[in-house]
């Protein structure tokens, strides 16, 4: 019997540009075109299959989108950044779009591959097609670096601040390359481990179910090893120092002498278990003489009183020791009676305690605590419940103990609190109506957008007022002011209603970071970047998904530099506030009382 040998069919090879495109494309991998059965040999895997590639293959999709994400981190945000905090979002926003951009020229070689589509040019196209990809390329590149540039400068000029220098731009792009290569360098560690767990597991089960417990296992891991060793360690480092500088007593501060204050001789409460906070907020009162001199009018000596979370005791245990402290000092006997909650780390907000001090002539007592010593930002990541529970139950503590004065001796009851002291303050409260009902007025400052009430008051607002300044019921109890004038107008100048007691104010910025961040803004435009930019506000800033996000964690660090009136920077307008809340006019000249302030005011944070 003959056998005859028929030679193997092989389709045409394509022309040699087309192979190039179709190679870059990653829709003919080296060694030949894929067909059913096994690859022969030098050929790439199927599509989805594990390749040994040197640790220097970078997916030209993959640049593409690191390169896109790199420079729009460098936007404009509501402040300038610092050449660190830059280098910090645009490393890592840079790893995240080579991320995304690797996924995404994964999914279309797959569907390519299962739909059969192949795309070809005719010779010599393709080399022109390169080249004007370049050329686009660094045009826009050029083109993006030289607004952002300009843009920054810019952002600086609206709030006062000095524009970046080339040398912190050269220094964020260094910083921000070191960070992508290690963000890329663990991520291709992580790729290679789940590779080696797949392979284990194939042994014994299915190729797609080896590989879904391979990529369980390893995020699993990974996980666990990011929450519990790493972010736990630096939040135990961080937790540290912060308890360091709070066990060292502040620079040229002695315990008080007199018994209006916490830390004096006749205080239950001692000097050393104030914490440093709570040390400068009872040394930093101003004097009887003091106060008289910028009203002209003869005034008191204030009260302050403060507990400090000293070992072993609760949040209910520092709430009952202040009231003990607002009974031996007879602060129901005074005329104001504010309480105010502090930050993550005890600070209250001298401005707005000594503006109620001089607008009192002195007659008033302000009550604060300490909940925690570590920094509002770390406090907002790590626990938002300890703060809400301290200013619900200071509160509560001093409600219950001013209800038991005969009404019509009782003090006017008023409250505040900055940043994290403004959230956890508002908690005290159900809802707006509880809040007018139990307190008789308050100054709440740079209030997070996320705090409930005020969330509440911003949804409710009044058709054609904005965002960054709410109109409520035509300010009939409530007014948001981002500069003094908005106490008796709108953000356009038109004139509010009568301004009934009780009064509230609601005192925020557009600049400062500290109000509009919030995790939502991750994957959704905000209401505030949908609206025309507040007035110290760079027109330039939209909405990035993902990149805003970060641009106002960053610059919620850098919420300070700005001087009074921009940024998380309040001072002197807190005067006519707390005028109008203690039932005083906004509009009157406070010149004398700001510049007494500004003699003994402290701003440690």
């Amino acid at each position: 019997m003959t056998i005859v040998r028929v030679p193997e069919q092989r389709p045409p090879a394509p022309h040699p540009a087309r192979r190039s495109l179709l190679r870059r494309g990653g829709l003919l991998r080296r060694g030949g075109p894929l067909r059913g059965g096994r690859p022969r040999a030098g050929a790439s895997p199927a599509p989805g299959r594990a390749t040994d590639r040197g640790w220097w293959h970078l997916s030209h999709v993959g640049l593409f989108f690191a390169a896109a994400y790199f420079l729009i981190s460098w936007s404009p945000s509501l402040l300038p950044r610092t050449w660190y905090y830059q280098g910090m979002i645009s490393g890592l926003c840079a790893a995240t779009g080579y991320g995304l951009g690797v996924l995404l020229g994964w999914v279309a070689r797959h569907v390519a591959a299962i739909l059969g589509l192949q795309v070809s040019v005719r010779p010599g196209a393709g080399t022109w097609l390169r080249r004007a990809a370049y050329v686009a390329s660094a045009a826009a590149v050029v083109t993006i670096t030289v607004g952002n540039v300009r843009s920054q400068g810019r952002t600086a000029a609206y709030v006062h601040l000095p524009a970046p220098t080339p040398l912190d731009w050269v220094s964020g792009i260094v910083l921000a390359l070191v960070l992508a290569v290690l963000f890329l360098a663990v991520a291709r560690l992580l790729r290679r481990l789940t590779r080696r767990v797949a392979a284990a597991a194939g042994r014994v089960l299915p190729r797609a179910v080896a590989t879904a417990v391979a990529v369980a296992v390893v995020a699993t891991l990974t996980a666990w090893v990011s929450d519990n060793v790493v972010f736990h360690r630096v939040m135990q480092s961080f937790a540290a120092t912060a308890a360091r500088t709070n066990a060292q007593p502040p620079a040229g501060r002695a315990p008080p002498t007199s018994a209006l204050r916490s830390g004096s001789p006749a205080s239950r409460e001692r000097w050393s278990g104030l914490g440093f906070q709570g040390q400068l907020f009872v040394t930093s009162a101003p004097s009887a003489a003091a106060i008289s001199a910028a009203t002209g009018r003869p005034a008191k000596e204030p009260i302050r009183v403060y507990a400090g979370l000293t070992s072993g005791r609760s949040v209910e245990d520092v709430a009952d020791a202040v009231v003990g402290e607002l009974v031996r000092t007879r602060a129901f006997d005074r005329k104001v009676l504010a309480v105010l909650t502090s930050t993550g780390t005890g600070w209250v907000d001298d401005w707005s305690v000594q503006s109620i001090e001089y607008l009192s002539d002195g007659d008033s007592a302000v009550a604060s605590m300490q909940y925690s010593f570590v920094p509002s930002a770390m406090a907002v990541m790590t626990d938002r419940d300890t703060v809400r529970e301290a200013g619900r139950t200071l509160f509560d503590r001093v409600y219950a103990a001013w209800l038991k004065v005969p009404e019509g001796h009782r003090p006017r009851l008023v409250v505040g609190g900055e940043s994290l002291g403004s959230y956890g303050g508002q908690a005290a409260f159900r809802d707006v109506e509880d809040m007018t009902t139990r307190a008789q007025g308050g100054v709440w400052i740079g209030t997070p957008s996320f705090t409930d009430i005020a969330a509440e008051l911003t949804a409710s607002r009044s058709p054609g007022s904005l965002a960054i300044a709410p109109v409520v019921e035509d300010g009939r109890h409530v007014r948001f002011a981002t500069s003094p004038p908005e106490l008796t107008a709108d953000y356009y100048g038109r004139p509010l209603g009568p301004w009934l007691f009780p009064r509230f104010v609601y005192v925020q910025h557009p600049s400062d970071p500290v109000v509009w961040w919030d995790p939502a803004v991750l994957g959704a435009e905000p209401e505030w970047l949908r609206e025309p930019r507040g007035r110290d506000v760079n027109p330039d800033v939209t909405w990035i998904p993902f990149v805003t996000f970060w641009q106002l964690t960053t610059d919620m660090a850098v919420g300070h530099d700005p001087p009074d009136g921009y940024g998380h920077r309040y001072g002197a307008e807190l005067v006519p506030a707390w005028a109008a809340v203690l039932g005083g006019s906004p509009t009157a000249d406070y010149s004398r009382i700001i510049a007494g302030v500004k003699r003994t005011v402290y701003r440690a944070k």
